[in-house]
């Protein structure tokens, strides 16, 4: 991946701070029986703020996005969206307020060709549409993600690469405010990441913010203006990547024995570290 694409982007943050959250997460608690997925969990996104969230497989990130979006609702705690309480919106209320959302495992619908697919995202989104405004919005989605020549493939003859774009893309085709990434880079080789980042970044400089799960920790450090990290359900740290990339805790939980090596190393500095995941 080369240096120049994994340049964090220029900070807005002063004027993202001056501005009230865009989603607010109080003390929320999902409990499934006797698992605590998400544990006490508290936290705020700004209007067009990339919030980067990682941590080990179970530590609740995807039960995170599931509340969010209203696939799941908390046992305890407050979700707010522009300052309206959803904790109990079901999905497609949340979907029409501005909040879309992509899965880990691509599901593209059968029989239908990319174009259609993404036709779907526009008739279900925040504005009702005609099936002309329809095709529209799926065509200008579909050159948004570089899909247009594929428009008439069906889903199941799309590389693994193209099954994520499409993901996005119908999400993007709702029009939303606030986009949740499930590891869309998951099964990618590396100039594919290279090319997903670079396709995130544009969509956040378009005025959607974007909160995204990862593990390739290189990409989500270049591409975050802030990092969550979970770890049992539980917030370890929430920083700037430089500050949580140093911090103790999250070395320990998450990024390990071979990357705290490697930091120790005179010869091999952030942007080399490789952690393994």
């Amino acid at each position: 991946m080369s240096d120049a694409s994994l340049q964090p982007t220029e900070s807005n943050a002063t004027t993202q701070e001056q501005q009230p959250p865009l989603l607010k997460l109080v003390n929320v608690t999902r409990r499934f029986g006797g698992l605590v997925a998400v544990d006490n969990l508290s936290l705020s996104l700004r209007p067009g703020e990339i919030l980067g969230v990682i941590g080990p497989n179970g530590a609740g990130k995807s039960t995170m996005v599931n509340l969010v979006s209203g696939f799941a609702t908390p046992n305890t705690g407050a979700i707010l969206y522009q300052g309206l309480e959803i904790s109990r919106l079901p999905a497609n209320r949340r979907n029409h307020l501005g909040i879309a959302r992509t899965f880990q495992l691509t599901q593209p619908f059968k029989g239908l060709d990319v174009r259609e697919n993404v036709m779907i995202g526009a008739f279900f989104g925040r504005h009702k549409m005609t099936r002309q405004q329809a095709l529209r919005k799926a065509d200008a989605v579909l050159e948004q993600v570089n899909l247009t020549h594929k428009a008439h493939f069906k889903g199941d003859q799309l590389t693994v690469a193209d099954r994520k774009r499409l993901e996005m893309a119908r999400a993007l085709a709702t029009d939303p405010q606030l986009l949740l990434l499930d590891e869309v880079m998951a099964g990618l080789t590396p100039i594919e990441i290279e090319q997903a980042v670079e396709l995130i970044r544009e969509i956040n400089r378009s005025g959607i913010t974007v909160l995204v799960i990862e593990h390739v920790v290189r990409a989500i450090m270049s591409l975050s203006d802030r990092v969550l990290v979970l770890h049992h359900g539980r917030k370890i740290a929430e920083d700037t990547p430089a500050e949580v990339l140093s911090d103790p805790r999250v070395i320990e939980a998450y990024l390990g024995e071979r990357y705290a090596r490697q930091r120790k190393s005179k010869h091999i500095n952030d942007e080399n570290i490789d952690v393994g995941l």
